[in-house]
């Protein structure tokens, strides 16, 4: 869960905690019913109050819709299943896609970095790559290649089809020349 959930969460826990402590304390006679009840009548007859309760109880709403739905995310499949047959599964595994995948760009001279990452959607892989590329490459020509030649290799050895490559060129770097002396 992100850090803002969890503080959402804890703030949440804690008015609920306070409204909760207010109405056993009152039932219990340690606070007069009075002062819950004179807030009540400020509701009913300030226009100021009003507002600000109308705005707490949205602001209430919200998050307990955004608490709701948070904890439901969709997993990242470990896998993706490449062909069913007679004998079971062929699945082939997300991480192993992405180690194809950088060693095929890496092969590539004008390549200097790569990172990759791979996901399954509508059983199709897409492919993201960040990349450095040595300075003086053509990168249109040069991603294309990549692209064109990665789709393809992809969909040859593991036979996934692949759905998108998206090539992202983070930076460029110089070429070290060797000194002679």
């Amino acid at each position: 869960m992100r850090i803002i959930m969890l503080i959402l969460l804890t703030l949440y826990l804690l008015f609920f905690l306070a409204i909760a402590g207010v109405v056993l304390c009152c039932a219990w006679g340690l606070i007069s019913i009075d002062y819950p009840s004179w807030w009540l009548d400020q509701l009913y007859t300030d226009l100021g109050v009003k507002w600000i309760v109308s705005l707490i109880a949205v602001v209430v709403v919200i998050v307990s819709l955004m608490l709701m739905f948070s904890g439901i995310s969709r997993r990242r499949p470990k896998a993706a299943l490449v062909r069913l047959t007679e004998g079971g599964a062929i699945s082939i595994s997300i991480s192993a896609l992405e180690e194809m995948a950088t060693r095929f760009i890496a092969a590539n001279e004008s390549v200097r970095t790569v990172r990759v990452a791979a996901w399954v959607r509508d059983s199709k892989l897409n492919v993201q790559a960040k990349l450095s590329v040595a300075e003086g490459t053509n990168i249109p020509e040069t991603m294309q290649a990549i692209q064109t030649g990665l789709k393809a290799h992809i969909e040859l050895f593991s036979g996934i089809e692949v759905n998108k490559i998206m090539l992202l060129v983070e930076k460029t770097t110089q070429v070290v020349k060797a000194r002679v002396e």
